[in-house]
């Protein structure tokens, strides 16, 4: 008998979802009914309403009503909304979140989406967002949610070690370019590094403030979730709140942009006493000559941290 690939079953060691059957269950607890479609827009399982305008485009024929995102949806893994969900169930009397590297700010608006279909009432928001055009699309983002830009905490800015001035590449066309990230992260100037990955844009740049994300985590007492996406300085931001992160933060969500980098973190948090509920290392196409691994990225790994000290 000759045996098809369809007649054999697949292994399960070629398959990696990063989620169980439980999690999906998790999804579906917190689908929410009767959601409408509306041109111009996709309404994801929790209700959230985003402008396709503010998305890349490849990602605006997804326009009208998602079900639950597995494997994943317009721009995250099912593992990321699983993070997310967990720390929602986790939290209190409230829900406090934190997205650095916002772009438009999707997981600010999911958790106070999630947070509210709970019950929580009180919700807060930090987002932090370097680049002015996506800065507008997170503010808009949650207008279009109906949660006021005004009462919560969003700060146009980098992320770093400590405060200062950077390089920001301009954007002509914000909707198509998230990969941007500061041409210094610390106080020591423009590396070579930086200047590898951002060549020519150093030509045309703006400046931003940088903060230190350790400063923004002493604004609160307890963090439900950190979301942290800043382009591949992930694991050095991280290191340096360490401490800051053991102590306030009850989940981090990362998104990864190199095995190296999934490797440094998975080694950071492992020793630091964390538990790695979730993770996909990122994906790449190996290509001679170029220096930066980030370059050689086809689709980012996501890693889902609880911290056993708070949850």
């Amino acid at each position: 008998m000759v045996m098809t690939q369809a007649s054999v079953r697949t292994s399960p060691l070629q398959l990696y979802p990063g989620y169980s059957e439980a999690d999906v269950h998790l999804l579906e607890e917190f689908r929410v009914p009767d959601r409408n479609a509306e041109p111009g827009v996709i309404v994801d399982f929790l209700g959230v309403r985003t402008r396709v305008t503010s998305l890349a485009d490849s990602q605006r024929a997804f326009e009208g009503v998602l079900d639950i995102p597995v494997p994943g949806d317009y721009h995250a893994e099912a593992i990321e909304y699983i993070g997310l969900l967990k720390s929602v169930l986790r939290a209190r009397d409230q829900f406090v979140v934190l997205e650095l590297g916002a772009g438009w700010g999707p997981w600010l608006v999911a958790g106070a989406k999630a947070a509210r279909y709970r019950g929580i009432e009180t919700i807060r928001l930090y987002g932090v967002e370097a680049d002015p055009q996506h800065f507008q699309f997170m503010t808009r983002h949650l207008l279009d949610n109906g949660l006021d830009p005004a009462q919560e905490h969003l700060l146009q800015a980098a992320v770093g070690l400590e405060r200062g001035r950077a390089r920001w590449p301009k954007i002509a066309d914000a909707a198509n370019d998230w990969g941007s990230r500061p041409a210094r992260i610390d106080a020591s100037g423009t590396n070579e590094r930086d200047a590898s990955y951002l060549g020519s844009l150093l030509d045309e740049y703006i400046e931003v403030d940088v903060v230190p994300m350790s400063e923004i985590l002493e604004r609160e007492p307890r963090w439900d979730l950190v979301h942290v996406d800043v382009q591949g300085w992930e694991a050095l931001v991280c290191e340096h709140a360490l401490a800051q992160l053991s102590s306030r933060v009850a989940y981090l969500v990362i998104g990864t942009h190199s095995r190296k980098l999934d490797g440094d973190l998975v080694d950071l948090f492992h020793r630091e006493g964390w538990i790695l509920e979730h993770e996909k290392p990122s994906r790449f196409t190996y290509l001679p000559g170029v220096k930066l691994l980030e370059s050689m990225n086809a689709a980012d790994g996501t890693q889902v941290w609880r911290n056993p000290r708070l949850c």
